[in-house]
């Protein structure tokens, strides 16, 4: 079973959380979000596409100039286009999107994340600025929330980004990209390397207290959220519910990266989210 195509471009492929986020979010606000997760993939993509480190590093500068031009309406790039057209006015500021091109420049260094510290500001920088942005787009029932709101955006694209570096971790290593704390490997004495299941157990070690920050980071946003917000921000909300279940699947499986719900399941659980989401109770 395969839902409609929510139009989520490169940065939601079909099956992805972001994909059935999207699906669960108000129509008039989809292309808007869209556009942002789409610009989070295009950047990554001029980061971690290119074999040479100073060809990634071009790429970043271009759009660095890009987001410049964008902030003075004069961007060119066809997403960037878009998020203009489509975002509500002061929801998208190009400061803000210049935090994503200087975190994943940092994955261009050797082990740029020197502890969890490091880490966690690496993940907001490139999970938890694109989720404020997100939550802006949505909108506020009340803007003395703005503050709770912003907090709740930045938990959730924290733990969101944690449970990626957990699914993505072989594919990571394989290329050479290093982002675990650099205090925990030393302290285990893991080898950073992903070639069986199960994993070597001191990285497992590693794997399994990133995986408890996730869980943390995620359920701290959604006790975050004001209850009158909830409505509003659905799409966060569906995210956060299908990110726990990936989390949960992850760890039953010895942090195996192929396991991954199906279809159904995944509706199921964004459906649950939606609905919950309803409730602006406690």
């Amino acid at each position: 079973m395969t839902p409609v195509d929510p139009a989520g471009g490169k940065g939601a492929p079909p099956g992805s959380p972001d994909w059935y986020a999207l699906l669960f979010t108000p129509e008039e606000r989809r292309p808007a979000v869209a556009a942002l997760v789409e610009l989070r993939a295009e950047i990554m993509g001029s980061a971690r596409g290119p074999s040479e480190p100073a060809v990634a590093r071009a790429r970043l500068d271009w759009w660095r100039a890009e987001l410049a031009a964008f902030g003075q309406g004069r961007a060119q790039h066809p997403v960037l286009r878009r998020l203009r057209d489509t975002s509500p006015g002061g929801a998208v500021q190009p400061e803000y999107l210049l935090e994503l091109v200087d975190a994943f420049d940092s994955e261009l260094g050797p082990g740029p994340c020197r502890n969890y510290a490091e880490l966690s500001l690496y993940c907001y920088r490139s999970g938890g600025v694109l989720q404020e942005m997100i939550a802006g787009v949505l909108g506020l029932a009340d803007t003395a929330n703005e503050r709770a709101v912003r907090r709740y955006a930045q938990r959730l694209g924290t733990g969101a980004r944690l449970v990626e570096l957990i699914a993505n971790l072989r594919a990571d290593l394989a290329a050479g990209r290093r982002l675990l704390p650099r205090d925990w490997i030393e302290e285990t004495g893991a080898r950073e390397e992903f070639v069986a299941t199960p994993m070597n157990p001191a990285l497992a070690a590693c794997v399994d207290r990133l995986a408890g920050e996730a869980r943390v980071a995620l359920d701290e946003a959604e006790g975050l959220l004001p209850g009158i917000e909830r409505p509003r921000q659905r799409t966060g909300l569906v995210l956060a519910a299908l990110y726990r279940r990936h989390l949960d699947r992850l760890h039953r499986a010895g942090f195996d990266p192929e396991a991954a719900p199906g279809n159904l399941d995944n509706l199921w659980t964004c459906w649950r989210a939606a609905r919950r989401s309803r409730r602006t109770g406690p």
